[in-house]
C-alpha cells in the first residue's frame, strides 16, 4: 500500500486580488492542498499550470486576456478544475467541459470544503514523485478542421488537439491518422 499522502496540488487563478486572498485563506486549513502559483490572467494561468504541473485548478471564467474556458483550451489534460465566478450563466458549460465543480461568489469555507470532497472523489490523485517531475511534457500535433468534426475534439480556437479527460480516465483526442499510427 502506498504510504505517500495525496496532496491536492493546487493553482489559484482569478484577475481579482481579494477573491485569490480569500480563497488562498480558505484553502490554508486544508491540511492537504498546497498552493503552488496564484495568476491574474489566462495568459500567465496557461504558463503557470504548464510549468508547475498542478493536479488542481481554480478558475475564474471573467478575466482580461483569456477566460477561463479559453485557459481550459490551451492546457494539457490532467488538472481537476473548480470553477469560482460570481456568474451564474456559465456553470452548465461549466460542466460541459468537465469541470469538477463550479463555486459561485460569494462562497464560504463550508462551500469550498465541499468542492474540496468532490475533487477527491472525483478520481485518484497522483503522488509528486522525482519520476514524474522529470517526465517529458505532452506535444499536441495540428490537426485540420475535417478531422476536428471526425474525431470529436475542439481544435476551433488554438489549432491544435486538444486533450479531453472524464472522472475515471485521461484519453487523449487524436486524429485518425494519428491514431492509426500508434
Amino acid at each position: 500500500m502506498n504510504t505517500e499522502a495525496r496532496v491536492l496540488r493546487a493553482v489559484i487563478v482569478d484577475d481579482e486580488a481579494p477573491a485569490r486572498s480569500l480563497l488562498r485563506e480558505y484553502l490554508s486549513a486544508h491540511a492537504d492542498v498546497e498552493v503552488l502559483a496564484e495568476c491574474a490572467n489566462g495568459f500567465e494561468a496557461v504558463k503557470t499550470i504548464g510549468e508547475v504541473e498542478p493536479n488542481l485548478v481554480f478558475l475564474d471564467i471573467q478575466m482580461p486576456k483569456l477566460d477561463g474556458f479559453e485557459v481550459l483550451e490551451l492546457l494539457a489534460p490532467g488538472p481537476a478544475v473548480v470553477f469560482v465566478t460570481a456568474y451564474d450563466e456559465f456553470a452548465l458549460k461549466a460542466f460541459d467541459v468537465n469541470a469538477v465543480d463550479y463555486l459561485l461568489k460569494p462562497y464560504g469555507a463550508a462551500r469550498l470544503a465541499e468542492a474540496l470532497a468532490r475533487v477527491r472523489e472525483h478520481r485518484p490523485l497522483p503522488t509528486v514523485s522525482p519520476s514524474r517531475l522529470a517526465a517529458p511534457r505532452r506535444t499536441f500535433a495540428p490537426v485540420n478542421e475535417a478531422t476536428n468534426v471526425s474525431a470529436g475534439f475542439d481544435t476551433s480556437s488554438c489549432g491544435v488537439a486538444i486533450w479531453r479527460s472524464s472522472p475515471s480516465t485521461i484519453t487523449p483526442t487524436c486524429s485518425a491518422s494519428a491514431a492509426a499510427s500508434s
